[in-house]
């Protein structure tokens, strides 16, 4: 499970913020997670609002950042091509400063540390620690020069995964990649107890939903899938799998590769999804299925969900969404967040981290109830435009008082827009301008018209 995420300088983040799933308060009617130390709980569900353009979605995207440096920087990053990183793009010489992100989570049981600064060119610092018995132990730190100190602690191979170390690959996912068993752990917290959803990964997040029919097909794997699909009401009874053809699917790939070669990295190519899916529809004259492109983006974003909610919440893990609301009813996201926030149901310590602007969730008439301590803002600073990254518990709450929908929409935690109605009247009075332009254009095209000519 996720304990608490930092990053610094990555995207419109510039000074460090932190994001904090341990609970500040105690609540029996949501699950709740104790930490190895049994001091801290974490709680299984943390929302971030705030307008748009305030950088919600970054916060969500930095996380995500962290996972594909993790997973990517020596088997995928160009060993001469630097580092792809997102620094502040708006001044403050943000450039010429290291980006950092840092996580504290739970894997097989032990609390861990770890982290990582990167410039342009090279990773400038990692560490990793972790707490067997409550006491920090170091397993390595590694240097701006690329000198890596181990603890005793660390056993396996340590020096030789540190002489195939790259200027811009992290230790760990060198680690990883020559099979070291105590880093593996740890690796493979990144790849599959962190799952992302977000715009960009649809076709694998669909793949991932069909894997879980097809691997059911003969047993009732497949049923927690379908339970789902007709439980968003959405009119649908099943999903129709088959291979694409061959001819389409080379089509496919030989447009793509054109692309890549023709715009490199100025584009980004969504990958094919690896099944040709059709959604059953069954009515009074039996059971008709539609190709997935001619369903509304609602349907498609709810089946794109299922695979990485049933996984998670089965197996445990974080799943982070990006704006969890868009194209979901307000009911399916009240009862998708309350899949996680039970404690019948999420008893495996699966968390959900999402951005969203559904105000709704913190109203009073939803099913599920987000308390202080899951409840997040990102505002702008208006002088730098940076993203300030806070928690509702920097406000006095009186949670059998206050309606928490109502205080934040009227502006009494920030994070909402400023609307400027002088800027709207101005628009008005210029329609009016360019309306009245236009009409004196036709009339004077009516003038020079010829008697007659209608």
């Amino acid at each position: 499970m996720l304990l608490r995420f930092q990053v610094t300088n990555h995207a419109s983040l510039l000074e460090e913020q932190d994001l904090s799933l341990v609970a500040a308060d105690r609540h029996p009617e949501r699950a709740e997670f104790p930490s190895p130390s049994g001091s801290e709980f974490a709680v299984p569900v943390v929302a971030v609002y705030g307008t748009n353009a305030s950088g919600k979605s970054n916060v969500i995207d930095s996380i995500g950042w962290m996972r594909s440096a993790v997973l990517s920087s020596f088997r995928r990053w160009d060993p001469s091509g630097g580092v792809p990183r997102r620094p502040f793009a708006l001044g403050h010489d943000a450039a010429g400063r290291p980006s950092s992100f840092a996580v504290d989570f739970v894997v097989g049981g032990v609390h861990h540390q770890f982290g990582f600064s990167v410039d342009d060119e090279r990773v400038t610092e990692e560490w990793l620690y972790y707490y067997p018995e409550g006491r920090q132990r170091r397993l390595y730190e590694r240097g701006a020069d690329d000198t890596v100190t181990f603890g005793r602690w660390l056993t396996g191979r340590r020096k030789l995964i540190a002489e195939l170390l790259r200027p811009n690959s992290l230790y760990l996912s060198v680690a990883a990649a020559q099979g070291h068993d105590q880093l593996g752990e740890v690796f493979r917290w990144f790849r599959s107890g962190l799952r992302m959803a977000t715009d960009h990964d649809f076709s694998q997040r669909l793949d991932h939903t069909i894997g879980l029919c097809l691997e059911g097909r003969d047993g009732q794997e497949a049923q927690p899938v379908l339970d789902l699909l007709r439980y968003a009401d959405l009119g649908v009874s099943g999903l129709e799998i088959q291979d694409w053809d061959e001819n389409v699917r080379e089509d496919h790939q030989r447009i793509t590769q054109a692309l890549r070669e023709a715009l490199g990295d100025k584009v980004r190519i969504q990958g094919d999804a690896k099944h040709r899916v059709r959604v059953e529809h069954r009515t009074a004259e039996g059971v008709f299925p539609l190709d997935l492109a001619y369903e509304s983006s609602g349907t498609r974003t709810w089946i794109g969900l299922i695979g990485p909610v049933i996984t998670t919440l089965a197996g445990g893990g974080v799943l982070c969404v990006d704006e969890l609301d868009a194209r979901l009813h307000p009911y399916l996201v009240d009862a998708l967040v309350g899949m996680f926030q039970s404690p019948e149901i999420n008893g495996r310590g699966a968390q959900l981290v999402f951005s969203t602007h559904e105000a709704a969730l913190l109203g009073r008439n939803v099913r599920t109830e987000l308390f202080r301590d899951q409840v997040w803002f990102t505002e702008k600073d208006p002088r730098t435009l940076a993203t300030g990254l806070f928690p509702l518990t920097d406000f006095s709450v009186r949670a059998s008082a206050d309606n928490l929908e109502r205080r934040y929409l009227g502006g009494r935690y920030g994070a909402v827009p400023h609307l400027d109605d002088d800027l709207l009247r101005e628009v008005a009075v210029a329609f009016r301008h360019e309306g009245g332009r236009e009409a004196g254009k036709a009339a004077e095209a009516d003038e020079g018209r010829a008697p007659g000519a209608a």
